[in-house]
């Protein structure tokens, strides 16, 4: 759990300027297009009340307002300051008015048996404690109610991701590249998320693997300021700019086969489970 505790204390503690670059490449090009994969599998409907835990900017929180529409209410829960920040500045979207709630997933500061469906993208993996955190999704489900939980895959599978790791590797070091990598690809495996779930009293658990090409602005070296937001930034952060400098390049270098026509393509793919309260 060591490499999932940096990415979380960075998450919870990083300073707003670190989560605008999160923001700025990573939910155009991958979040908001599995927030939509994530959603269609929960299947939302007009009106429900929706939780989204660990909401970060309020991605998968505002997707879920414009399909719940004005009739439904959503909440974004999360612990970073920064992220909440940055979602409660992004205008409202057209449909449910959304709250932002900042807490852990653990007591989760929200009521008990409020909401139609609960969702999770890419939080589980970096909680301390996962089976709680699923008690606490389970606690705030009506009967019946839904979850949907989404974790990446081993990073082996995400080329993006994996040629960053390369570029730390030649920096920094194969055991910095080994921290980046078991952080929010490090809880891989289909089949004990879906045990997971279920150990926490959902059923119907329905669990699938699913595959999505993404596309990012810019090059490899503008892909590489993401590690601001990442459990190795401190370590980035404290390099020289000449090695700075060099990690760009070792990101340019690693990444130019997924680029074209100035974007950065790539696969990705993330472990789905849906399940009943």
């Amino acid at each position: 759990m060591a490499a999932e505790a940096d990415w979380s204390n960075r998450f919870a503690s990083a300073p707003i300027d670190a989560m605008q670059v999160y923001d700025d490449i990573f939910v155009p090009g991958l979040f908001i297009p599995w927030g939509k994969v994530l959603l269609d599998e929960v299947g939302l409907a007009p009106g429900e009340h929706v939780l989204d835990v660990a909401c970060g900017p309020g991605t998968v929180t505002r997707l879920a307002a414009e399909r719940v529409g004005a009739n439904g209410r959503v909440v974004g829960a999360d612990i970073s300051p920064s992220m909440l920040a940055i979602a409660r500045a992004k205008p409202a979207p057209t449909g449910a008015t959304i709250e932002y709630v900042e807490t852990g997933a653990a007591p989760l500061a929200i009521g008990t048996a409020e909401f139609d469906a609960v969702v999770c993208q890419q939080g589980l993996q970096f909680f301390p404690d996962r089976a709680a955190a699923l008690l606490e999704m389970r606690r705030a489900l009506k009967p019946g109610g839904r979850v949907a939980v989404a974790v990446w895959t081993a990073i082996d599978q995400q080329p993006s991701f994996a040629g960053l790791a390369h570029a730390v590797a030649d920096v920094l070091g194969p055991d910095t590249a080994a921290r980046y990598a078991n952080g929010p690809w490090g809880h891989s495996s289909l089949d004990v998320l879906a045990n997971e779930v279920e150990a926490a009293g959902f059923t119907d658990v329905r669990a699938e693997r699913r595959a999505l090409d993404v596309v990012f602005e810019g090059d490899g070296a503008r892909y590489s300021e993401t590690l601001a937001a990442a459990g190795i930034a401190d370590e980035v952060a404290a390099l020289s700019e000449d090695d700075r400098a060099l990690l760009k390049q070792a990101a340019a270098r690693h990444l130019l086969p997924l680029v074209s026509d100035g974007r950065l393509h790539s696969a990705s793919a993330s472990n789905i489970v849906v399940a009943r309260a």
